[in-house]
């Protein structure tokens, strides 16, 4: 039986399941790796993600710097290769995170960019793969991980619909569980792109959970995300944004993660349900300000009701206005005062 994280550990979770992207912020620093495990538990995270990479295996001595990296001016010197290997994390160290986070109780989870990496994370025993969305194209890549049998969670920046479709086709072949997120490949990324209407058709398409793996700046695409049905949300995360390193400024702080619970928690619950039903915390409200029969001036028992003598006033909680025309022609037993609300067993 396939091992299903997706079911047992995020479609479980009452309120969005927040994934903190811990990543390559450590910078290769496994007590700074630790610290940040610990405040992403302490500020709401259900899950820390960390890169499994050996540098040299998946970028070329040759490969140029995305414009993000270029304008970390502590590497300005450095090509692609040298900023990445700087942050490499090994097995062991990975084990040691693994532990570190079972031990606090938060999920682990870690993105694979080669082959080698992914076998060493299946033998250290992970519940599930992310695939970052520079390998959604790496069809034998991913067909490497189809075999693990593992959930997978396939983020799908910079892609066009026909690429998703391919890497989603591999998983549904072999029947991996999986989780399509929205993604914006931008560190940060502008929120005018971060384009969540398209979850909808995510949601059509391929059948699955989706999720949204957020670089922008605020919350806002987050939250919307949540309202078009994502079930989790990943974030970069890191104690400082004046840490060195490149993914630093496109990552929230501690006090950033615990908003992102909370209002992502808060968006969930706010959309409700598809029924019109009044709330409990209406019906005091309902009762104050929706309208009753009231007499329109003091009346004398025996006096035969006449229209202009009801008026229709606050509070809600006298006789309905739909009874005003069986009301008419009915005969007072007793005094009502002006203003006072009508009973049906006020009449004859």
């Amino acid at each position: 039986m396939k091992n299903n994280f997706i079911k047992e550990r995020i479609l479980k979770s009452k309120m969005p399941y927040i994934i903190a992207e811990i990543g390559i912020n450590h910078n290769g620093d496994i007590s700074l790796a630790k610290k940040m495990i610990k405040s992403a538990k302490i500020n709401g995270a259900h899950c820390v993600k960390f890169q499994k990479f050996i540098a040299d295996d998946y970028i070329s001595k040759y490969a140029q710097k995305a414009n993000y990296q270029k304008n970390d001016r502590k590497v300005k010197k450095k090509t692609q290769l040298e900023i990445i290997r700087d942050c490499q994390l090994n097995t062991t160290q990975l084990k040691i995170l693994k532990r570190y986070s079972k031990k606090l109780n938060i999920d682990f989870l870690c993105t694979p960019f080669e082959v080698q990496s992914l076998k060493d994370l299946v033998k250290i025993g992970i519940k599930a793969i992310k695939i970052s969305s520079c390998n959604l194209t790496n069809i034998p890549f991913l067909k490497e991980v189809a075999k693990t049998n593992l959930p997978v969670l396939l983020s799908t920046g910079m892609a066009n619909f026909a690429e998703i479709k391919e890497a989603f086709n591999i998983f549904k072949k072999n029947k991996n569980p999986i989780i399509v997120f929205q993604c914006t490949s931008n560190y940060p990324a502008n929120s005018d792109n971060a384009n969540i209407a398209v979850i909808k058709n995510f949601k059509k398409t391929f059948k699955c959970p989706i999720g949204y793996s957020d670089h922008t700046e605020n919350n806002i695409p987050a939250i919307l995300a949540v309202s078009y049905g994502a079930v989790v949300i990943e974030k970069h995360f890191t104690l400082s944004k004046k840490l060195p390193g490149i993914d630093q400024k496109a990552s929230i702080e501690p006090h950033e993660l615990k908003k992102l619970v909370e209002e992502t928690y808060q968006a969930k619950k706010s959309i409700g349900i598809s029924k019109k039903v009044r709330s409990k915390e209406e019906i005091n409200t309902m009762n104050s300000l929706r309208r009753s029969l009231v007499a329109g001036e003091s009346l004398k028992k025996g006096t035969k009701l006449k229209k202009n003598m009801i008026k229709i006033k606050r509070p809600g909680i006298g006789l309905s206005t739909k009874n005003i025309n069986k009301i008419i022609g009915l005969t007072l037993k007793k005094n009502i005062k002006k203003d006072q609300l009508f009973k049906l067993g006020d009449f004859k």
